[in-house]
């Protein structure tokens, strides 16, 4: 069980770490690009800031996602990518199906991968609304 805990936490820490520097990098790379122009033409500026925060978003989603099922593949939790990609989904987005679950001594792994995608999405929430800001921080300056 301790054991559980401590590669769960050690998992959302790093990984958490990587999101929000991901998130930085994402956060320059569209300041960067709305104040030099850097296509030189006019664009839909929100709109293209939103494509690029989704694909961002999905970057991190998705590596996050396969990270966990890395994880309970190299623990032996499961034998096949598939059930441990299918657990990490499920698990990480807290839809909980139940049709598949850990050894008793690996549940908490669970509960952590739920709380590390809760922490997830409330930084996605947090970028898209910095996003959604580019446009009034530009008509201030």
């Amino acid at each position: 069980m301790v054991f559980a805990l401590t590669i769960g936490s050690v998992m959302i820490i790093g990984s958490l770490a990587v999101a929000i520097a991901l998130f930085g990098v994402a956060m320059r790379l569209l300041q960067w690009m709305d104040e030099t122009n850097a296509f030189g033409y006019p664009r839909l500026s929100l709109v293209f800031d939103l494509g690029v925060a989704i694909l961002w978003i999905l970057v991190v989603l998705t590596s996050t996602v396969w990270g966990w099922a890395v994880l309970y593949m190299a623990l032996g939790l499961f034998d096949a990518l598939e059930p441990a990609l299918y657990f990490s989904v499920v698990s990480f987005t807290t839809v909980g199906y139940g049709d598949v679950v850990l050894e008793p001594g690996w549940r908490l792994l669970a509960g952590m991968t739920a709380t590390h995608g809760l922490l997830i999405f409330g930084i996605f929430t947090a970028f898209l609304v910095e996003v959604f800001r580019f446009p009034t921080r530009r008509r201030t300056r």
